[in-house]
């Protein structure tokens, strides 16, 4: 995980600000999470989110480590230190930045931040701030919605009697590798921005938020030499078909309640863009809950839909070998694409057994269908799968 120097500078001020003030009025404050999760997926033909048909701790399991340091009353440095057991998500730093608090209706961020357009996006890594083992993978284990980002954001909060208003802009970038079923690629969105707004009224919450970025890029190996074959040979809308270069904006919508004995939520995102592998998406859920003193139930729907823009290839067969292999090469990088139409229920419990600690059990249903990536990664010789499969999770929660 690379460090720019705008988090070198925030990590020095953190490390090397005198401890020995830390005891005075502006203490250092540490905190941490961890959490460990057992699954098992129900068929031997693919993995979902890194499981497969045997018990595994790996995917889901971490530990985290928080510092607040106050500067002054109003000016601190927090960071965030993240241990993964997953080997598709790297180990270190997750967040640092410098907050300016001048009164308690303005916050101002910049750093390495969370990245702030779904409701549970800062909480994310969090198992013990949301009722789920795995939050809605349609929403929260999109590629589109990475973690982080570098930049800064401001928050203006204020309210008229019980009415509760949140005002949030952010601009910054991103840069890394990612994974989208089980296809590796980086990607790099260097100007980004958007905004959310918030308004709530005795345990309802109304959320809107926006992501917008004229300039995503995207590289997938082998798709470089693919399009430049493809220029080369005269076949310039196929090449620019599988451009991984231009706009993304989506649109956001939250809303959700939380009363003594019931609880519900749902999210819905529309993404627009130029880039055909994230053009098409409409995803959302619905989660609705009820309390039964220390423990919970609640049932989620959630649904992947996306469109790919028609491919036409138009590359003639038969008449020269590299025409063939550019045919097949074609074919080939279209079916790497994906394409995440998928169905899930879930079903899940939680027992807050003692203060800061719960045990969950999550059992989910899915439903994608053949032909499409559907969230999975296939394993050798399973094209045939029909994307069915049962997940089943066991996690321990723990804030401290």
């Amino acid at each position: 995980m690379k460090q720019s120097g705008l988090t070198g500078v925030f990590t020095a001020a953190l490390l090397f600000s005198p401890c020995n003030n830390a005891s005075d009025d502006f203490p250092v404050e540490f905190s941490g999470f961890a959490r460990v999760v057992a699954g098992y997926l129900d068929t031997d033909q693919a993995y979902f989110e890194g499981y497969e048909n045997k018990v595994s701790f790996s995917e889901k399991s971490l530990l985290g480590l928080q510092a607040d340091y106050a500067l002054t009353g109003t000016v601190s440095v927090s960071g965030q230190v993240l241990l993964h057991s997953d080997e598709s998500r790297g180990s270190g730093l997750e967040w640092l930045y410098l907050s300016y608090e001048p009164n308690a209706n303005w916050q101002f961020k910049a750093g390495r931040l969370r990245t702030p357009y779904l409701q549970y996006s800062d909480v994310f890594d969090v198992g013990y701030a949301y009722p789920w083992i795995s939050p809605p993978r349609q929403l929260y284990g999109s590629y589109l919605f990475f973690p982080r980002y570098e930049g800064g954001n401001a928050r203006y909060q204020f309210n008229i009697d019980d009415v509760y208003f949140g005002l949030e802009g952010y601009y910054g970038s991103f840069s890394d590798d990612i994974e989208a079923s089980g296809e590796s690629f980086h990607l790099e969105v260097k100007e980004m921005y958007g905004g959310i707004a918030e308004i709530s009224y005795r345990g309802w919450q109304l959320r809107g938020a926006t992501f917008i970025s004229a300039d995503v890029e995207a590289d997938i190996a082998g798709l470089g030499e693919l399009t430049g074959g493809l220029k080369a040979a005269g076949f310039d809308d196929l090449a620019d078909y599988f451009s991984l270069t231009g706009r993304v904006d989506a649109y956001l919508v939250g809303i959700s309640y939380d009363s003594l004995d019931w609880f519900m939520s749902a999210e819905y995102v529309d993404v627009e863009s130029t880039i055909n592998i994230l053009a098409g998406i409409e995803n959302y859920y619905v989660t609705l809950g009820r309390y039964f003193g220390d423990y919970q139930l609640l049932v989620t729907y959630a649904k992947s839909n996306q469109i790919l823009g028609e491919l036409n290839n138009t590359i003639p067969v038969g008449l020269d070998p590299q025409l063939d292999m550019l045919y097949y090469g074609v074919e080939q990088l279209q079916a790497r694409f994906p394409t995440d139409v998928l169905d899930s229920v879930t079903l899940t419990g939680r027992w807050d057994f003692r203060p800061g600690m719960a045990l969950k059990a999550e059992v989910t249903f899915l439903d994608g269908e053949p032909g499409k990536t559907s969230l999975f990664k296939l394993k050798a010789g399973s094209e045939n799968f029909d994307r069915q499969a049962v997940l089943y999770q066991f996690g321990l929660e723990w804030v401290f």
